[in-house]
């Protein structure tokens, strides 16, 4: 800005603050190098000046006030800023009460700088609205517009961060890739009604796969989603998605159907209905449905190991009450009805679960009666299968515990016995339609805790030492006359260890005679109490031969007993693993194996490594990873493979360009669908930061195939979350 003339810098001065009309509240503030005028008429100020009214300040070169109508004409070298909206311009002329004005040859920055551009000029229509007319809109910073939104028309709503274009071209790179007679855009990422940018992939089983989805924004805790996807194998299908969220309840439906499918011939659709409602003093209400047309659904139409890999579909609806029934009570209670859509593999041939209609639970627990703790839980359950044996089967378990406890360690003896009755169908082989088992099952839980002060790398921890000793005791029983519902081996896990039946459900009980002992050391931050690591090791000593097992004629188990070994935590501040390990004595072989290990040294650096291994079942090697090629350049892959079967599970490689306020991402997945099928899918993404995404989106897919992926283009955003109501 030129200096003013020596005759003009008369010093100085400040009017604070100028009369407004009747109707305001809001002062004026005036302050330049020169200030002339008419006393409650008009007020100028020549050079340097700047105006403040309420959350607006205006500077230029020269501006003139007039106070009757409470409006500004400014011109030379404008800045005005208003909620920390910038725009910059060469005239304006506005009111101020009104905030309605307009500017010439504007440059504006809105709010947090994250949108900014430029146009002919500006239509101030408000607190935070405006139109701009010839516009260029772009997210890039300054000196930057690798992509530019022109348009005629422009209207932003800085209020509600959206914005309005009429007659729009998006240009990318300098070359133009879109045109819109018509278009809105939430440029903060909070939701908005309207179209959504197109997504299309290619994989062998859709061919070529565009998406375009509609976005309803009904209310702040209800939404909907409408896509129409094209398959060039397939067909035209719509997906709809409902989602709702209130202070008592929540859930989603999806609803999508293909007519007449161009491969098959038929008619093709998936249900999912996911309800939850807190229905008050304890009692709560749980939908969860889910169906599909036909076994190959998933297979044919799904994308992500996550759907095709689905095997039973639950169909459940549950009424369940947790509450007390006075001073250390505690009551659970729930009724079901639930049963399973299998979905078939064309070569292995899976058994349905068993249906629960209804299935009733019980669980009531009294605290400290002469320093004992009671328990009851029971059942009742009535199991029907297509083709197998179906009945009736309840369960009563009453049991007694004692805790002793200190500071430093806990004596646990409990007793208890385990009752269960059936009532089976007519069309059961064994002679007794009513069997039932009894039996008194005895355990004593018992640990202590050394710990101490250290320093590792310079940080304070407390380090522990907890031997801890577990007994069980249930004779045996001969069950093979019994049916089996639902039982089945516990999965593989240190906790196990110090359980006393090792089959899930309660057709089985196990016999037990066994000893367990176990070591566990861990380390915890002394100033917040976090644990960083723990190790731990375990043996099961069984002091009489094992006799009931799943398997008919039930099998007598005598070999020694097994090691199992656990680690887990932050090895290093880069380095963390979660790694579990069976040993068999007996045959000196490693039985089951769990083992991942991480390292990230930063964020959008990670690399994976697992593998997995059950003697007879599986063996598999996990390898994933995100990594920096060169400055913005991302590499991302995983390779799952079973060992075992010689095949590739899934394979996924691609790269990624994260620019300044753009995203490129090329991703190639080839998926196992099946014992016999393969998939092969590639995906191409556009993304344009604060503006929209064209093209596939993979996101989901990197996101669970690759744990520790970071999106560039979101790290260091934080999300919303002041209303707890609201779905995001």
């Amino acid at each position: 800005m030129k200096p003013q003339s020596p005759k003009l810098r008369i010093g100085r001065q400040i009017i604070t603050p100028i009369a407004k009309t009747e109707d305001s509240e809001k002062p004026v503030f005036i302050e330049a190098d020169m200030i002339q005028g008419h006393n409650e008429l008009e007020v100028e100020g020549i050079g340097n000046a700047e105006l403040r009214s309420g959350n607006q300040i205006i500077t230029a070169n020269r501006m003139k006030y007039f106070q009757e109508t409470d409006e500004v004409e400014v011109e030379g070298d404008i800045r005005i800023e208003q909620q920390g909206d910038v725009i910059k311009g060469s005239r304006l002329k506005m009111n101020l009460e009104t905030k309605i004005g307009q500017m010439d040859n504007p440059i504006y920055s809105l709010k947090d700088g994250s949108s900014r551009g430029r146009a002919n000029t500006v239509l101030i229509e408000g607190d935070g609205l405006y139109r701009f007319r010839q516009a260029r809109y772009t997210t890039c910073p300054e000196g930057n517009e690798d992509w530019v939104v022109q348009a005629d028309d422009l209207e932003m709503n800085n209020n509600e961060k959206t914005g309005t274009t009429r007659s729009a071209k998006l240009t990318f790179l300098g070359v133009p890739i879109g045109y819109t007679p018509w278009g809105n855009f939430s440029y903060s990422g909070e939701r908005k009604t309207g179209l959504l940018a197109p997504i299309y992939s290619t994989n062998a089983k859709t061919g070529l796969d565009i998406s375009i989805p509609f976005y309803w924004n009904i209310a702040p805790n209800l939404d909907a989603t409408f896509k129409a996807r094209a398959m060039s194998k397939r067909g035209i299908m719509i997906n709809n998605e409902f989602r709702y969220l209130t202070k008592d309840m929540k859930g989603n439906l999806i609803f999508d159907i293909l007519p007449n499918d161009l491969e098959t011939h038929e008619n093709r659709n998936r249900v999912q209905l996911a309800h939850d409602h807190e229905l008050g003093r304890g009692w709560s209400t749980h939908l969860n449905y889910n169906r599909v047309s036909d076994d190959s659904f998933f297979r044919d139409l799904g994308k992500g190991l996550n759907a095709t890999s689905r095997t039973n579909l639950l169909q459940q609806g549950l009424v369940a009450y947790n509450g007390s029934l006075g001073r250390d009570n505690y009551l659970s209670f729930s009724t079901r009805v639930q049963q399973f859509q299998t979905i078939q593999d064309p070569v292995v041939t899976i058994v349905t679960p068993y249906k629960r209609l209804p299935q009733v639970l019980l669980d009531t627990t009294q605290l400290n009666v002469l320093g004992a703790d009671l328990n009851f839980s029971g059942s009742w359950t009535d199991f029907d299968h297509p083709t197998l044996v179906g009945g009736k089967r309840y369960t009563l378990f009453p049991n007694v515990s004692v805790p002793l406890r200190n500071s430093i360690g806990f004596i646990t003896p409990k007793i208890g016995v385990h009752h269960t009755g059936y009532n089976l169908d007519s069309s059961a082989a064994t002679p007794d339609k009513n069997p039932n088992r009894t039996l008194p099952i005895m355990s004593l839980d018992s640990g202590v805790t050394f710990d101490r002060e250290t320093k590792l790398r310079g940080e304070q921890f407390t380090q522990t030492i907890e031997p801890r000793l577990y007994y069980v005791y249930v004779p045996y029983r001969d069950q093979s006359l019994l049916p089996n519902f639902d039982s089945a081996d516990q999965d593989f896990s240190f906790a196990r260890l110090f359980t006393e039946n090792r089959f899930s459900g309660s057709d089985r009980i196990n016999d037990a005679n066994r000893v367990t002992a176990a070591l566990t050391s861990r380390l915890i931050e002394s100033d917040t109490g976090i644990e960083r690591f723990r190790i731990s090791i375990g043996q099961q000593i069984h002091l009489s031969s094992r006799q009931v097992s799943l398997t008919l004629p039930q099998e007598t188990t005598t070999k020694n007993p097994d090691f199992i070994f656990a680690l887990s935590g932050q090895i290093t501040p880069t380095i963390s693993t979660n790694t579990s390990m069976q040993f068999d004595q007996s045959k000196l072989r490693t039985e089951v194996i769990r083992s991942g290990v991480s390292y990230q040294p930063e964020l959008g650096k990670v690399i994976n490594l697992g593998y997995r291994f059950t003697r007879g079942v599986l063996e598999q090697t996990d390898i994933s990873g995100q990594w920096t090629l060169a400055k913005r350049w991302q590499a991302v892959g995983r390779l799952n493979y079973s060992l075992r079967d010689n095949n590739l599970l899934e394979g996924l490689g691609g790269i990624e360009y994260n620019a300044c306020c753009w995203t490129a991402r090329f991703v190639v997945q080839r998926l196992r669908t099946s014992t016999t099928t393969t998939n092969t899918t590639v995906f191409l993404q556009l993304e344009l930061g604060g503006l929209l995404q064209i093209g596939s989106n993979p996101m989901q897919i990197l996101q669970r195939s690759i744990p520790g992926y970071s999106n560039y283009s979101n790290i260091g955003g934080q999300e919303n979350q002041d209303n707890d109501l609201e779905l995001r």
